[in-house]
């Protein structure tokens, strides 16, 4: 079999999991990654016969990826801001939502940050997973000290295992409950960004299931009698670690993004790509 012919059978197995244009980019990484070539080269050498070894190596990461396994878990990354960010069971995939807020917040940070004050500058990533935002802003400002916190052991195993070389300074994560008071000891920030769960369990019946079946629940979802939890939960944070004029990020449900911005003085509901009501902004005065 010819690497194009391959992509095409895949791409067919994949289409009662995934639209078709989904199926074939998913096929299109999943046979990039296994044959470590990259993309262009698939497109140029579309007619290679595959070899025996190669084929075995597709046939199992076709199988889990036909049994609904997200291809990020599959493949053992993710890219993320231009990282390579590993990601397994236990720590949420990262979105191209979160990878948007990362750089509008970035560009905020650019504006106030000067070279003299870097090794001053704190940031804050609550709810941080994988790590993928903690380590964007280490390796994007150089210099700055970031920190990570999250309930989840697995999620901080996982971030604390990161190989990111392109990071100066390496995060600092630690373990926290954000629904309870932080703990004492932390600097002040001059930025906390925070992508916490905020699909409402109600929503649950519109998701995918290589979604619902592998990735974890505890990073996703929230009570649809309290689905603000966490964001009063940030604000609470926000009162004692957000320095004088610090910002603040948040990822938020586009259909409960203005109950959010009541939350904070002076928020700005912010959109996605998508052109929905994705993320809070607040700039303390």
């Amino acid at each position: 079999m010819i690497v194009d012919e391959y992509i095409a059978a895949l791409r067919r197995r994949l289409e009662s999991l995934y639209p078709a244009e989904e199926s074939r980019a998913i096929a299109l990484k999943a046979v990039s990654a296994a044959l470590a070539w990259d993309v262009s080269r698939i497109y140029s050498h579309g007619d290679a016969k595959l070899t025996a070894e190669q084929v075995a190596s597709l046939d199992r990461m076709a199988a889990d990826l036909e049994n609904g396994r997200p291809l990020q878990y599959v493949l053992g990354f993710t890219e993320f801001a231009g990282l390579r960010i590993k990601v397994k069971e236990g720590c949420l995939i990262p979105r191209p939502e979160t990878e948007q807020m990362f750089e509008l917040a970035a560009d905020e940070v650019e504006k106030n940050l000067s070279g003299s004050d870097r090794e001053q500058y704190n940031m804050l990533d609550m709810c941080t997973g994988s790590g993928c935002l903690a380590y964007a802003f280490a390796s994007e400002f150089s210099g700055v000290q970031v920190y990570g916190c999250d309930i989840s052991d697995e999620a901080l195993k996982i971030a604390c295992k990161q190989r990111v070389k392109e990071c100066e300074v390496r995060p600092v994560f630690f373990k926290a409950d954000v629904l309870e008071n932080p703990p004492q000891g932390l600097p002040k920030f001059d930025l906390i960004i925070s992508n916490p769960p905020y699909i409402m369990n109600k929503e649950k019946e519109n998701m995918r299931r290589n979604v619902l079946d592998y990735e974890p629940e505890i990073a996703l979802f929230v009570d649809d009698g309290d689905p603000l939890v966490f964001y009063r939960a940030i604000k609470n944070w926000a009162a004692s670690l957000l320095s004088e004029n610090g910002m603040l990020w948040m990822e938020v449900n586009e259909n409960l993004a203005s109950q959010v911005a009541e939350l904070f003085e002076g928020a700005q509901i912010v959109k996605d790509f998508n052109d929905k009501d994705r993320f809070v902004y607040v700039k303390q005065d």
